[in-house]
């Protein structure tokens, strides 16, 4: 086992905003990172919640480590925290929690720019995401009253 399947078993998470993610992507590539951050959609997009405007910004997918090729050297921790938070997004709930994994990215989007960052095409279906945490583990998740996806 190599590269960053060894970096994330080591290393304790690096707690990040996700604008600290978007503006400084070369920092956090392929190294455990813990952020908060809101579900935004049923596939496990994420975005910040808080108001605060961001120079960059990029589509982020969190992602389980059973989907990723090679295995990232860790497993995704099945708790209630996990439980509660796929319950609320299937059921169509607002979502936030924060979200520990190996941050990978492949793109960010400046001045209106979408900018290579590393040489993969991006993620998911169709290379739609621009960045993914694969997720070690969920906490603090809260479900948002009135709020729906």
């Amino acid at each position: 086992m190599c590269g960053y399947a060894q970096i994330a078993e080591r290393e304790s998470p690096t707690k990040a905003t996700l604008c600290e993610l978007y503006q400084h992507p070369e920092q956090y590539v392929g190294k455990m990172v813990s952020v908060r951050a809101r579900v935004a959609g049923n596939d496990l997009s994420i975005d910040a919640f808080e108001q605060k405007t961001c120079s960059s910004w990029m589509n982020v997918l969190v992602i389980f480590p059973e989907q990723v090729k090679p295995a990232p050297g860790f497993s995704l921790l099945l708790d209630d925290s996990l439980t509660k938070l796929l319950k609320s997004v299937r059921e169509g709930k607002g979502v936030q929690a924060t979200f520990e994994g190996r941050f990978d990215v492949a793109f960010v989007w400046r001045d209106h720019k979408r900018i290579p960052v590393g040489t993969h095409p991006g993620y998911w279906k169709k290379n739609r995401y621009d960045a993914r945490i694969v997720l070690h583990r969920v906490s603090d998740v809260l479900v948002l009253p009135g709020s729906r996806l």
